[in-house]
């Protein structure tokens, strides 16, 4: 599972939106969009490692 896949599980598991998200790992809303994109546009932007790690702590999801 890539990072993308992770974080959509992980938004449809808490009834995250994309604001929330933002919200929580303190970036622009528009970056939560772009990390949503398919890999196929332009726009698209990889989530780093780092904020799907982030989110899993900030939510309890790992220790």
């Amino acid at each position: 599972m890539n990072n993308r896949e992770r974080l959509m599980d992980i938004m449809a598991d808490r009834e995250l939106d994309r604001l929330q998200l933002a919200e929580l790992l303190k970036v622009k809303r528009a970056d939560v969009d772009n990390w949503l994109l398919s890999h196929e546009s332009r726009n698209h932007k990889e989530i780093p490692d780092m904020a799907i790690e982030l989110l899993e702590l900030k939510l309890g999801l790992k220790e």
